[in-house]
């Protein structure tokens, strides 16, 4: 699949956290409102504001952190996908 975002969104695939216990026990992903991870697969050309140009911060192969509210989910039959603006973005690791 080749998707292209547009605007200000980002293409990004989840990174799945496991969390375990002191003594080894597995817990589920229960908590929403945690912080996510991602890494951008692709990324939109940047967009206007007010006349003003702004450019895309966040590059491919980032690693994003987002929460779990502010995105749009999807699969292509292979693999997870998320769909998230770069102002909704909290934070992110260059490659």
């Amino acid at each position: 699949m080749k998707l292209q975002p547009l605007f200000d969104r980002i293409l990004a695939m989840p990174i799945e956290t496991v969390k375990k216990t002191a003594s080894g026990i597995t817990l589920s992903e229960g908590d929403e409102s945690e912080v996510k991870k991602a890494k951008v697969v692709a990324i939109g050309t940047g967009i206007y504001d007010c006349g003003v140009f702004i450019d895309m911060k966040i590059g491919v192969n980032d690693t994003i952190f987002y929460e779990e509210h502010t995105v749009a989910k999807f699969c292509d039959g292979e693999n997870n996908y998320i769909l998230i603006k770069q102002t909704d973005v909290l934070a992110y690791e260059k490659e």
